[in-house]
This record gives C-alpha cells, sequence and structure tokens, in this order.
C-alpha cells in the first residue's frame, strides 16, 4: 500500500523537481507479513547466531540478554521475518523501476538507510537499543551516480544525525547552522579536503551513551563497568578491551571526545552518577 503511493505520487510528479521520503515500518515485531511472504522461508535455512548462546557474565549490564530466547524461538519467528524483508525488497524494486519508466531515474539521487538496525538473536538478544553493531549499524545505500562513483565503499563512522547536511551538500545545499550532524558528503563524493571528525556519538534511550570510531565502540551505561568495544579484534563483540593497558590511549581519547560532546550538548547522561564517576577515572578528574 505504501509502495503504491510512493507510485501515484512519481507518476504525477515526474515533470517537476519532488523529494519523497517512505518510512517504511517493517521488518517490526510481531513478525507478521502478508501472503505470500509468510510462508516463503519456512522451508528455508535459518541464520543462528553463534551469540545466541551468551550468558549474563558474559554481557555488559547496559545490554544483558534477554530471558527464554532460544533457539527454538528463533527457528519460529524468523521466518516472517525474512518475509517481510522480501517485501521490501520486492517494493523498493517497483518504486525503482517506475523510476526507471517515467525517465527520471539518472536526475533522482536515491537513498537507502534505516533508524536503526534489529538484533535478530545476536548475543541472546531481538529488536534494538544496545550498541551492538546489529542494532546500531544501519545500511546507507546512495545512488547519485553524477556525483558518486559506483561501488565505493565508505569505511568510517557516521550516524544518523549526519544525515540531513550530508544529503544537502549532495543536493547542492546548506544545512542551518543549527543542525548539530556534520557534512560528510566529501565521504561518497571522493573530493578534496575531507576533514569528517573520525568519531561520532550514540546514546541509548535510558542507560548508556557511546563515542565510536570505525574500529572502536567506548561505552559508559548508568550500571556496570564501561566497555570498550574493538571491531577489528573481535567482530563478534564478545570481548571487553576496556581494562587492556594496550587500550589505555584509545580508551583516553575516546572518553576526552565524549565528555566534550556532553559538555557542548548538555546530555544529562553525562551527569548520571555512575558515568560521571566512570568518566572521571578515566580522564584523572
Amino acid at each position: 500500500w505504501l509502495a503504491d503511493r510512493v507510485i501515484d505520487f512519481i507518476k504525477e510528479h515526474k515533470d517537476g523537481p519532488f523529494c519523497y521520503m517512505l518510512s517504511l515500518p517493517d521488518p517490526h515485531g510481531p513478525n507478521t507479513v502478508r501472503a505470500p511472504y509468510d510462508t516463503m522461508y519456512n522451508d528455508k535455512p535459518i541464520y543462528i547466531p553463534k551469540t545466541l548462546g551468551q550468558t549474563d557474565e558474559e554481557s555488559p549490564a547496559f545490554a544483558p540478554p534477554q530471558p527464554n530466547l532460544n533457539e527454538a524461538n528463533l527457528r519460529r519467528i524468523q521466518p516472517e521475518y525474512y518475509g517481510m524483508v522480501r517485501c521490501i525488497d520486492d517494493n523498493v524494486g517497483r518504486i525503482l523501476q517506475t523510476l526507471i519508466d517515467t525517465k527520471v531515474l539518472d536526475h533522482t539521487v536515491v537513498v537507502f538507510t534505516s533508524d536503526h538496525g534489529d538484533l535478530c538473536g545476536e548475543h541472546r538478544r531481538l529488536n534494538k537499543g544496545v550498541p551492538y553493531e546489529g542494532s546500531a549499524k544501519v545500511p546507507l545505500i546512495v545512488y547519485y551516480p553524477e556525483k558518486i562513483k559506483a561501488g565505493t565503499v565508505i569505511d568510517h563512522a557516521i550516524t544518523t544525525v549526519d544525515f540531513m547536511p550530508t544529503v544537502l551538500d549532495l543536493l547542492g545545499q546548506k544545512a542551518p547552522d543549527t543542525v548539530q550532524g556534520v557534512d560528510a558528503a566529501c565521504l561518497f563524493t571522493g573530493s578534496e579536503p575531507c576533514d569528517v571528525p573520525e568519531v561520532r556519538f550514540m546514546r541509548g534511550t535510558n542507560n548508556w551513551l557511546c563515542a565510536l570510531s570505525d574500529r572502536y565502540k567506548l561505552v559508559y551505561g548508568k550500571t556496570g563497568e564501561p566497555w570498550l568495544f574493538d571491531l577489528q579484534a573481535d567482530p563478534d563483540e564478545t570481548k571487553n578491551f576496556f581494562a587492556d593497558p594496550q587500550y589505555r590511549d584509545t580508551v583516553l581519547q575516546l572518553t576526552r571526545e565524549l565528555a566534550a560532546y556532553a559538555a557542548a550538548n548538555n546530555d544529562p547522561y553525562a551527569d548520571d552518577p555512575h558515568i560521571k564517576a566512570e568518566m572521571q577515572k578515566v580522564l584523572g578528574e
């Protein structure tokens, strides 16, 4: 139904400039999808992440495993999840075909992204709200052959707050000075100089702050010990490198960046007694 509305809009406005943002609610719980997608993957293999068996003791306090989540539950709910994804793929395909048929694709920027990821059993969790890659990492696919070379892959951390200034720059516009995100368009176009900050920031809905780069994520939670993830050394995110002496400089740098972010943006999480005390230990205050 949503894709139909987009297709109607494109056909109606194909002769002039337009902007359309389509927000698809799926994939989202409860895992249900219409026919034929509801049974399309019933007899297909289900991916079982190796971190599904992660215990409470192996997990950060800010991201405890969810009780009663096991392989049997995952095998029951995942087929319709896959069906939701396939339904989205098919309908995005219909929209792109409409752009081709109306001869506007060649002067249209197409962006495919999301507001958050979705854990599907990784770290014995479902859904979102934690700094694990499965929850925090999102696709950002941009089609704009006039400015972005096909096959461009960006290994640089940016966040959703950077979306607006980046897309506006690609369109030849400047974001208002009040926008907090950074303009990362140069990463896509390859233009120089390109001084996008290496460290960006995330925050949980209620209990953690995070400074991240392409390789590291440093997380301070309102309970438990801080965690440093090293995605190069531990892509499964099962180890905490925070107390490792080899990472002392990395912890200090990211903590300084996080403290500066919190001060500039009056982030109330930085005033939480536990988070504040843990950061002060690192900063020597």
